[in-house]
């Protein structure tokens, strides 16, 4: 099979090439742009203006490239596989994932709005309200299949848009993921004196569990149409190794 009727074949695994991209952005860590994002956080931390708002700019590039991409893909998706699996339990699940992420929505808004602390009131609240709610719309628009899909523009429902959507969604949750490694897995490791190997592995599972939930957010845009195969669940398992092993075996980050 050629990579182009890969692309545009029903059942192309893009999500599991998304978990194994970010499987090996968690093990390389990516080491200049992690540095990077080290300073700006210790300056974040200093409470620097620069600093601060030179990361809470990262921050709306993977929001706006997220929510880019969740509107480019909607029409490609539904072109290439015709209708998305759908379980007894979905609106459920459906529900739950909504709530989930307008609530990390709600906290990287109010991430950025604060990083700007000298503008007016009225603008943070704007910010914090666009950015809570844009991303979540869009995303749930994904699910369901346009009516008109048929009028839509033929360019925007060929597979080098999809292609072009699945890039700017990559990039944004490996970035997220990235910045979930530096500033909240430390939260999980286990360095007071006398600890055991038990605790390690406590403190593993925890952060096994707070970063499946993290990432399987974002990853929703993907999981809709391949959550029911058994090699989804095996590659995003795949993307807690890194974390897991450094807990059990490494040592706690400097902070």
């Amino acid at each position: 099979m050629s990579i182009w009727t890969w692309l545009k074949s029903p059942g192309n695994h893009r999500g599991q090439l998304l978990d194994l991209l970010v499987f090996a952005a968690n093990l390389l860590v990516l080491g200049p742009f992690t540095n990077l994002l080290k300073r700006l956080g210790a300056g974040f931390t200093a409470n620097e203006n620069l600093a601060t708002q030179k990361l809470s700019l990262i921050v709306l590039v993977a929001f706006i490239a997220y929510t880019a991409g969740a509107i480019f893909k909607r029409a490609p998706l539904h072109e290439r596989i015709g209708s998305l699996p759908n379980p007894g339990y979905s609106g459920c699940l459906y529900v739950a994932w909504v709530s989930l992420h307008l609530s990390l929505c709600i906290l990287g808004a109010s991430f950025i709005a604060a990083a700007f602390g000298s503008a007016s009131r009225g603008f943070a609240v704007v910010a914090v309200i666009l950015l809570s709610t844009l991303p979540t719309i869009f995303v749930t628009r994904v699910v369901f299949r346009p009516k008109k899909l048929r009028q839509i523009a033929a360019w925007r429902r060929k597979w080098p848009m999809e292609l072009l959507a699945d890039a700017l969604i990559v990039a944004a949750v490996i970035l997220l993921t990235i910045m979930w490694n530096i500033w909240f897995s430390q939260l999980f490791f286990v360095d007071w004196p006398g600890h055991t190997f038990g605790d390690k592995l406590f403190g593993a599972a925890l952060a096994a569990g707070a970063f499946a939930l993290f990432y399987v957010t974002p990853r929703f845009i993907f999981l809709i149409e391949d959550f029911n195969r058994w090699q989804t669940w095996a590659t995003i398992g795949l993307t807690l190794a890194p974390l897991v092993v450094r807990i059990l075996f490494g040592d706690a980050p400097a902070t």
